[in-house]
Formats: C-alpha cells, structure tokens, sequence
C-alpha cells in the first residue's frame, strides 16, 4: 500500500481535498505532524487507493 501526503494549510482547502479523493476512491485522513525544518506544527491530508487494502 502506497501512502501519499498532501501538506495543507488552509482548512477549507484540506476539506476539499479530502471529500475530491473520498468522491474517486481514495481513503483518506488527516492529522498533523512536526516539521522537522522549522518544528511548526503542520496539518497534512493522507490518502491511498481502497484498491491497495483489496489487493494486498
């Protein structure tokens, strides 16, 4: 299984995100995370083809 992340910074924009990859398939979650160049907190959007946990 292949996961992606999407750094978003905007909640609207992260919103929309995640319902566009949930309408084609994707799991999708968010959550945040350190940076590790600036130790900010950051909040990313995470996904990965529901064809991937099928398949294997």
């Amino acid at each position: 299984m292949n996961k992606e992340k999407i750094h978003i910074t905007k909640p609207d924009d992260r919103e929309s995100v995640i319902v566009i990859l949930a309408r084609n398939g994707y799991t999708v979650r968010q959550g945040r995370e350190k940076d590790h160049g600036t130790g900010k907190t950051v909040a990313f959007v995470e996904y990965w083809s529901s064809e991937d946990e099928k398949n294997g």
